[in-house]
């Protein structure tokens, strides 16, 4: 962990890649990690069934991170970890229905949220589960999701009430943290899962280094659910966490991890399940270099010799004196925690070492901010959006980053100061890309409830394209993901009706400069539909 970026961490602030010292050590690591990609031997072990020096590094990341009852290497990513982990709870739920006395076998189910990454979707795909959907929290201010709420209406304990007496429900699936560092009451979703007798996992791909950061002594006694956040889902009851270690820790590229906890439904039956469906999802020659990069990671934490844990500290005061300085010395705001209890457990706590700065009321989006600080700063946002910036502090910036990062923000500020003074208004025509009012989204726009049929008999269903225009389109069932930004929440999924209420507010997204993703026709003149009729 040195001044430059540390291998697999998507740093905010590029330092030049002609720095000496950056150059040498890529060209040391260029010449010299090749000689570790070696065949399996013996001597090695196997990633699918360790016995040696594999088992013993996987052993050790088990007690590391948490004292997991067991933790698996991931060689293709969170990916991987969220596909074999839906793959396990639903086999073994199927398999659990078929020895109750009636010996009926139901399409099992899977409660998520909405905005979940797509690997969840394609597990349902494979396992063949039907998912039941949560609405997130939508901060319409900030243009970003949150959590999903635990408790009210549209809540994750109004859902279990309604499908867990059944004996439906293979899994609750969740994601804490966002990409924007906020945490969900991961604790109390836990306790509700376990009530019900259902497995919760949680993809935790942003958060593999939360266990391993410093409490805030006076965030704990003024917010100690926001410091209990910080403990990790692993620690807060969770069955199964995927971490990707490769995002906020110094693993190389697609390496993550799988760990599971040591609640009464992670049994013998669950872990085999796991295992076994690991080999479906991951190669059977996996290179022992992303293994060896996983080994390294745990041991920079665990190790006294491995700094990691004070670089880490190093990491949480730098973030802490961007967000000062950004707050003292610039207009931007920075998202901070909410009011206690507002937000219904969907938002209880932040990651420190993510730092989301606004743009609401500059006339300039995220996106064009971003485009101006890489062009004359060399400032690079982790993740920049219609209103919002966010930065991902690590191991290894250093101060002069942060002075370049709030330095930019001034002088961002002053060249919008300077338009607004020419123009006699708040830069509303300082871009194209301006930041207008979208839509509203309260969830409602989504098509939730309007299945035609699962994600997985939607994706064997022949289907063909349609245009939008075509009012013969409504009504039909969708053969891909459609989801605009903002707010980032998939309205269309494979086997969901389409309704003119989809459609037209998919338009006004489009009107307002939003964008549409995961469909094969961005600008929305064609959608492809399923042949069912």
């Amino acid at each position: 962990m040195g001044r430059g970026l540390p291998v697999g961490l998507s740093g905010p602030f590029a330092r030049s890649a002609a720095d000496a010292d950056v150059v040498a050590k890529r060209r040391h690591v260029r010449d010299s990690v090749w000689q570790h990609d070696l065949p399996e031997i013996p001597e090695l072990d196997n990633l699918f069934a360790p016995e040696g020096p594999i088992q013993e590094a996987e052993m050790l990341a088990a007690q590391a991170f948490g004292g997991a009852q067991r933790t698996w290497f991931l060689v293709n990513g969170s990916t991987a970890g969220v596909l074999a982990a839906l793959l396990a709870v639903v086999r073994r739920h199927q398999q659990q229905q078929q020895q109750q006395p009636n010996g009926a076998s139901r399409i099992s189910k899977v409660l998520l949220p909405r905005n979940v990454h797509k690997s969840a979707i394609n597990g349902l795909i494979l396992a063949g589960a039907d998912p039941v959907f949560l609405s997130p929290v939508y901060d319409k201010e900030w243009d970003i999701c949150h959590g999903i709420p635990i408790d009210g209406e549209g809540g994750l304990d109004d859902a279990l009430k309604v499908h867990g007496p059944g004996g439906d429900i293979a899994a609750v699936l969740l994601v804490s943290p966002t990409y924007h560092g906020v945490i969900m009451d991961i604790k109390q979703a836990a306790l509700l899962c376990a009530r019900y007798k259902v497995p919760l996992i949680v993809d935790e791909a942003h958060g593999a280094h939360l266990a391993f950061l410093e409490r805030d002594g006076q965030t704990a006694a003024i917010k100690p659910a926001a410091a209990a956040a910080l403990e990790g889902a692993l620690a807060l009851g969770a069955d199964l966490v995927v971490q990707s270690t490769h995002k906020t820790l110094t693993a190389v590229s697609q390496c993550a991890m799988m760990h599971a906890g040591n609640g009464p439904l992670v049994d013998e039956g669950l872990l085999e399940f796991v295992g076994s469906a690991l080999q479906f999802v991951q190669s059977s020659s996996p290179n022992y270099v992303l293994l060896a990069s996983l080994d390294g990671a745990r041991w920079q934490l665990a190790a006294p010799a491995g700094e990691g844990r004070g670089a880490l500290r190093q990491a949480q005061v730098l973030a802490k004196k961007a967000k000062q300085l950004l707050r003292s010395e610039t207009p931007f705001p920075v998202l901070d925690l909410p009011v206690v209890g507002s937000m219904r457990g969907a938002f209880v706590g932040l990651d420190p070492l993510r730092v989301t700065v606004g743009m609401m009321g500059t006339g300039m989006s995220g996106f064009d901010a971003d485009e101006v600080l890489i062009e004359e700063h060399g400032v690079y946002a982790e993740l920049p959006a219609s209103r919002t910036l966010t930065f991902a502090v690590g191991p290894g910036n250093v101060d002069e980053d942060v002075e370049r990062l709030v330095a930019a923000f001034k002088a961002l500020a002053a060249s919008l100061q300077e338009i607004e003074l020419k123009e006699g208004k708040k830069g509303k025509d300082m871009t194209p890309n301006v930041v207008v009012e979208f839509p509203a989204f309260d969830g409602q726009q989504a098509a939730v409830g309007t299945r035609r049929c699962g994600p997985r008999e939607a994706y064997f269903t022949a289907s063909e394209v349609m245009s939008t225009s075509d009012a013969s389109i409504v009504g039909r069932a969708s053969a891909e993901t459609v989801c605009p930004y903002p707010p980032g929440i998939p309205v269309l999924l494979p086997g969901e009706l389409i309704t003119t209420e989809v459609l037209r507010f998919l338009q006004g997204v489009l009107d307002a400069g939003g964008s549409v993703t995961g469909c094969s026709d961005p600008s929305l003149g064609m959608l492809r539909v399923l042949c069912l009729e």
